[in-house]
């Protein structure tokens, strides 16, 4: 049925009934100046106001830190088919007016005039119509700031479900406020909400003076609240209301929300979607994969041949390469988690598995980033928004690092079949571990972090809404998704192709003194294109050798391990450079010339071998902790809008990937392991 048919008549803009005076009706319209406006979204959690203001803005908003906060928000320009350009800021959603958290703390800052970044110049008030009561409350709060407002009715389709409908002409008339029922994932009503809008930004004579007349102390303003509703008939219903215990909520809840089978549900369901990330993403990382090869490689063939080509086949196109790789993943993330929120499941989730997580400081919310961190830090740190508490957030984005993400993969499996050669049961049962391990630490690493250094101010709790379930829409789906994984490529792409360029030039150059003689005996420039082993990335693997050799590793490694801060996988075919292995254009060929020549590569005038269970081990335990990913860092820092975080972050679990590495080689050669 179409929802239009379902309310009776909408009214755009309402005037008080009080009479003017001769000096208001002469004053002049206050007209916006001739600038871009600016009108905040304002509303409870899941009100609809991320639909809504994808709804205005076509998908087109940004996230932003603003000076003095940490909270990230959206903002965006309208859309163009909805006349002159207005600028939308989605803020956090207010539970309460006491304002408990640093994000209500900051929409309630905005809504009262005392930001210094953000001046609205009029609120869209989002209520939910199947919860009016309780919504309105908080638009009467809102109301009460003397700024323009309109009310955006949401979740129309659902209210039509349980048999009533609303009258928004009747509505608007008692509130003395101009509403309008929409729904932002079809963009149904969003132009009717525009036109009230500007209305009511023109017309200094209209005015929210019933609602803005609602007091703020809860049980009278239930009490007002529903003495308007039942005097203006604006609420009708077709049937009798539906106990909530026999509502297809409700008896979804029973099964998901189970005191012993919730958690195991809710376990497959997200096992079930990371596994796809994993399976569903591989086809298209693989052709991504070979399109930049193929780029590469068709780079070289159409420029001169010398050092610039290579840079931009390698260093450039390569550096591209290597961030546009795990875009599907995270497409396919971002869409499954959106899938998920739209259909009302996810709140539920969060609250499932919150008790376990609180005892370890940890947030409700913070299980699906930790997961979702076994396929790329990069979208965990970013799924890491939806923690509302800025402790918790920050808590977990500082353990994501900790999740073994799909680039310790090859580092993994080259290092397991160098120790356990032959035997891929339990190379595979080690693989295993290491990632139940992964969580285990992670969750460890929380409890101690948070107790010794992000102390609790108070206590947390988790208050969220716990939306209807509803069937998702694809298109909307569609349009988020794209948002918020363009958003990777945005952060975190400059920052790796940068890095990329200056590694690249670190292993293809190095001192003229440092490069063998010359045939001819002509002398080397002083900077000159050099192989591997007499190149920069040489040079600083070998000042590193005596920091490595705790580590039971030489130079070699150190140059892998110096490449793989760009990527970790890098590691593998850095490797297979610095070894000579030869064949590298057969990739299975390539890895077993790298095992045996692992197996049998020695220490410069020694015997003695690198690569032993002691210290195939201490590298693994290295990978385990250590934070080898600067795009990590980069996206980090955007996210916490703070170089100290992500570079203390760096820093910390570096040191504690060696200091730990160290001490297990040192360890198992005391107890007999070489």
């Amino acid at each position: 049925m179409d929802q239009s048919a379902l309310i009776n008549s909408s009214a755009l803009t309402t005037t008080s009934t009080e009479t003017r005076t001769a000096e208001e009706q002469a004053a002049p319209p206050v007209t916006p100046a001739d600038r871009v406006l600016t009108v905040c979204l304002a509303g409870v959690p899941n009100a609809g106001k991320t639909a809504l203001m994808n709804g205005l803005t076509g998908g087109g908003f940004h996230t932003a830190n603003y000076p003095g906060v940490t909270v990230t928000i959206s903002r965006g320009k309208s859309r163009a088919e909805l006349g002159a350009e207005i600028s939308f800021v989605d803020l956090p959603g207010v539970h309460s007016t006491v304002a408990p958290t640093i994000e209500e703390e900051l929409s309630c800052s905005v809504i009262e005039g005392r930001h210094d970044s953000i001046h609205p110049d009029a609120l869209i008030i989002v209520v939910d119509a199947t919860q009016l009561e309780r919504h309105l409350k908080f638009a009467a709060f809102v109301a009460r700031q003397g700024k323009p407002v309109v009310v955006a009715l949401t979740m129309m389709d659902l209210l039509a479900k349980s048999g009533q409908t609303i009258n928004s002409k009747k509505l608007s008339e008692a509130l003395g406020v101009a509403v309008v029922p929409v729904d932002g994932r079809t963009g149904w009503g969003v132009g009717e909400l525009m036109t009230a809008l500007r209305e009511r930004l023109t017309n200094p004579f209209i005015t929210a003076a019933v609602l803005a007349e609602i007091p703020d102390e809860p049980v009278e303003a239930y009490r007002r609240l529903r003495a308007i509703l039942d005097a203006s008939g604006a609420v009708k219903k077709s049937r009798p209301l539906m106990l909530a215990e026999n509502s297809l909520t409700a008896r979804i809840d029973k099964v998901v929300l189970h005191r012993y089978a919730g958690l195991p549900i809710f376990f497959i369901i997200l096992g079930g979607l990371f596994a796809s990330i994993f399976w569903l993403a591989q086809p298209f990382m693989d052709f991504i994969e070979w399109l930049f090869k193929e780029a590469g490689a068709l780079t070289l063939a159409v420029l001169p041949e010398g050092i610039l080509a290579r840079f931009i086949a390698e260093g450039i196109i390569g550096g591209v390469g290597a961030v546009a790789v795990f875009f599907p993943q995270i497409l396919i993330l971002f869409f499954l988690m959106t899938l998920l929120e739209d259909s009302g499941y996810l709140s539920r989730g969060a609250a499932l598995v919150d008790r376990p997580l609180s005892a370890l400081g940890l947030h409700g919310r913070s299980f699906v980033p930790m997961l979702s961190g076994f396929a790329c830090a990069i979208p965990a740190v970013l799924a890491a928004r939806t923690i509302p508490s800025k402790r918790e957030r920050l808590l977990t984005i500082w353990i994501i690092p900790l999740m073994s993400c799909s680039a310790r993969l090859p580092v993994y499996a080259l290092l397991l079949a160098a120790l356990l050669p032959g035997a891929v049961g339990k190379a595979g049962l080690a693989l295993a571990c290491i990632y139940l391990a992964s969580l285990l630490t992670g969750s460890l690493t929380a409890g101690i972090i948070g107790k010794l250094f992000i102390r609790k101010k108070s206590d947390s709790m988790l208050a969220m809404e716990m939306p209807l379930y509803r069937r998702p829409l694809i298109k909307p789906t569609l349009k988020i998704t794209w948002s918020r994984a363009s958003a990777y490529l945005k952060r975190a792409g400059a920052p790796i192709i940068i890095i990329s360029s200056i590694l690249w030039m670190l292993s293809n150059f190095g001192l003229g003194a440092q490069q063998p003689k010359r045939e001819d005996g002509t002398s080397a420039a002083f900077i000159t294109a050099s192989d591997l082993d007499h190149s920069f990335a040489a040079q600083l693997g070998q000042s590193l050798e005596p920091v490595l050799r705790p580590m039971a590793v030489d130079w070699r490694v150190g140059v892998g391990l110096i490449s793989a801060f760009a990527a970790r996988e890098v590691f593998v075919s850095t490797m297979a450079i610095v070894f000579h292995v030869a064949d590298e254009n057969n990739e299975q060929a390539q890895q077993a010339g790298l095992l045996d020549t692992m197996r049998e590569a020695t220490f410069a005038n020694s015997s003695q071998r690198v690569f032993t269970p002691s210290s195939i081990i201490g590298l693994m335990v290295f990978f385990f902790f250590s934070l080898q990913c600067l795009s990590t860092v980069s996206v980090v820092r955007a996210e916490t809008n703070s170089w100290k975080m992500a570079g203390l972050q760096l820093l910390f679990y570096t040191g504690l990937g060696y200091l730990l590495s160290v001490a297990v080689v040192q360890g198992l050669r005391v107890i007999g392991v070489a």
